[in-house]
């Protein structure tokens, strides 16, 4: 029962079916060679550079040549790539794909294109310089032009776990009563007490996930068209979403927690305020740009205007408060954003257009269904916060600042990669300030831990939310712009060495491939 409550919790109130059915199954020994072959043929590609340009001399003509160059190096790669290919019985199929055209291979690239995309959701930290190349290359082989010249279709539906069990007739493993204990994260710490499990009782909780996955791998696998491989894989790719999203989700979490903590929205000290006093300004600006995450960006102002907000204290702590709320909500909810953004960018009855929007030319294209996505999380949020929501509830989709569902994404992806390191930095003051010189320079420069982590948080809260981002700053995506704002500017902060010397190495995250 306590495992049934912890996933209801992680997963928005979503049954485990519901939640499922945006849920990839993991990547079995044959799909990883085959994205390791179409990883290797996105590095060598300059697709986007060759397509995304001012020139329309022969663009249809370009784009179906670029998209049958990146179809003939991935079988060629893939030709290469034998010792890993036996292993698993790809060499034949390999040799026998690598004689012949790409439109008499339509199946096999169909399948290599679609584990490239499933993989992005499974791993977002993952192919952050490919990624962008192998959605805008399948973006216009789905236009009709494009796909009569082909001649051939390289889009296939993600694999789900739920419809991939419907199809093996092991429906009934997502209404099992064992399936909660078997994916749920074995906590450290008891839910009721919130002290921390003994190490007897961790290993007991894990012998009991153990018995749990083994007894319904028996079961299915014996009594359904799933093999012991393919159930042992459905489970996992269970567990690795909930994992995930509770990972994602702790970070905004603790900050809300810390926001509580420490302050109070009808008093506060001084020197502690969260009160802005800024400038406004006209026009918009999309405050960060996504190119450095490997495909193009958004936006058409400066990040460099600083403060436009001027909230009191009272009105920027619920500012604040409700930001970090929705943000909570989205990152539940983030595996159904993904298929969602992913049906956007492919659909085939929304077309790009190629604008320059300030930082550079990006493809702006209608995102109807993470738009439908955010209002209804927006409204949600809207009415639990229980007051008037502060500040616009514009949603940029399909705009100067947030061009398309790639860009959209990926913004939202970074949340966790901007807080986990405030949250860690803050709970892991005390460790590092155990060092006796450490310890000397907090007390000298900032007279304890305790107005050292104020001081922290004070400036997140009130200049990582201080309206550097578009319409003012307080419109959906503009919140989000304003924090990436703030970690840009960390260096110049009197805070900054603390930070250094706790550990810290930076917002961006691990870019290894």
């Amino acid at each position: 029962m306590k495992a049934a409550k912890q996933l209801k919790g992680i997963s928005s109130n979503k049954s485990i079916q519901e939640f499922c059915s945006t849920v990839p199954v993991r990547l079995s020994d044959r799909e990883r060679i085959l994205l390791n072959v179409l990883h290797n043929a996105l590095e060598v590609s300059e697709y986007t550079d060759n397509v995304d340009i001012v020139s329309r001399r022969n663009k249809a003509n370009r784009i179906l040549q670029g998209i049958l160059e990146v179809c003939a190096i991935t079988l060629g790669l893939g030709l290469c790539g034998t010792g890993d290919s036996n292993r698993v019985g790809l060499n034949v199929e390999m040799n026998k794909a690598a004689k012949e055209e790409p439109s008499d291979n339509e199946a096999l690239l169909q399948e290599i294109f679609e584990v490239g995309r499933r993989n992005k959701i499974l791993n977002p930290s993952k192919m952050r310089s490919t990624y962008g190349k192998l959605m805008y290359l399948m973006q216009d082989a789905q236009a009709s032009s494009v796909a009569r010249g082909l001649g051939f279709s390289l889009y296939k539906d993600l694999v789900m776990v739920e419809p991939f069990l419907q199809d093996h007739g092991a429906g009934e493993l997502l209404s099992d009563g064992l399936l909660p204990l078997a994916v749920c994260p074995i906590v450290m710490v008891d839910g009721n007490s919130g002290e921390k499990l003994s190490r007897d009782e961790i290993n007991a909780a894990a012998q009991q996930k153990r018995d749990a996955i083994e007894e319904l791998v028996d079961k299915y696998a014996s009594t359904t068209e799933l093999s012991e491989e393919n159930a042992q894989r459905v489970i996992d790719s269970i567990a690795d979403a909930y994992t995930v999203v509770d990972s994602n989700v702790r970070p905004v979490v603790r900050m809300l927690e810390l926001l509580e903590d420490n302050f109070v929205p009808n008093e506060h000290e001084e020197k502690f305020s969260l009160q802005l006093s800024g400038k406004s300004r006209g026009g918009g600006g999309y405050g960060y740009g996504m190119g450095r995450f490997g495909f193009g960006g958004g936006g058409g102002g400066s990040s460099s205007a600083g403060a436009t907000l001027s909230h009191d204290h009272t009105t920027q702590y619920w500012f604040v408060w409700q930001t970090l709320k929705l943000w909570e909500h989205i990152q539940k909810n983030m595996h159904s954003l993904w298929v969602a953004a992913d049906d956007d960018l492919l659909s085939t009855s929304s077309s790009y257009s190629l604008w320059n929007t300030g930082q550079g030319l990006n493809r702006v294209q209608n995102c109807s269904k993470v738009a439908r996505m955010m209002h209804n999380y927006l409204s949600y949020v809207q009415s639990a916060a229980g007051r008037p929501w502060v500040g616009l509830s514009v949603v940029h989709l399909g705009d100067r600042d947030v061009p398309n569902a790639l860009v959209f994404i990926d913004k939202y992806t970074q949340v966790p990669r901007i807080l986990q390191p405030i949250v860690d930095f803050i709970d892991g003051m005390q460790d590092f300030c155990s060092n006796p010189k450490i310890q000397e320079y907090v007390a000298d420069n900032f007279g304890s831990q305790d107005v050292l982590r104020k001081k922290v948080l004070a400036d997140y809260f009130k200049h990582g939310f201080d309206g550097s981002g578009d319409d003012g700053g307080s419109c959906i995506d503009g919140r989000l712009t304003s924090s990436w704002n703030w970690t840009s500017r960390i260096a110049k902060k009197s805070y900054h060495h603390a930070f250094l010397m706790s550990g810290f190495q930076g917002f961006d995250g691990d870019w290894k491939e």
